[in-house]
């Protein structure tokens, strides 16, 4: 099951607020920077660092190596109507 392309645009790691990698094949959302892991269980992220996996080295490098396969959260662009659009106009 994939997650909703919105809820993918708004995601981020609940640790460093940074975007993931998600991997709809594998159901998991993945952050790079502190090679963490979280499950996506019956279409429900579950982004609790205490729940989360700890790479190691080796499955760090297969998921680096996946990179082309994942689609990266996080990316929604501001707009009008978004409260975080600074713009005048």
């Amino acid at each position: 099951m994939s997650l909703d392309p919105f809820l993918l645009s708004i995601l981020v790691d609940p640790e460093d607020k940074e975007p993931l990698w998600y991997f709809a094949d594998e159901a998991a959302l993945y952050n790079p920077r502190s090679r963490r892991r979280y499950a996506v269980r019956d279409g429900i992220p579950v982004l609790l660092v205490g729940e989360s996996e700890e790479l190691d080295e080796t499955e760090a490098t297969r998921l680096a190596a996946r990179a082309s396969a994942a689609v990266v959260t996080g990316g929604r662009p501001r707009g009008p109507e978004d409260p975080g659009d600074q713009s005048d106009g």
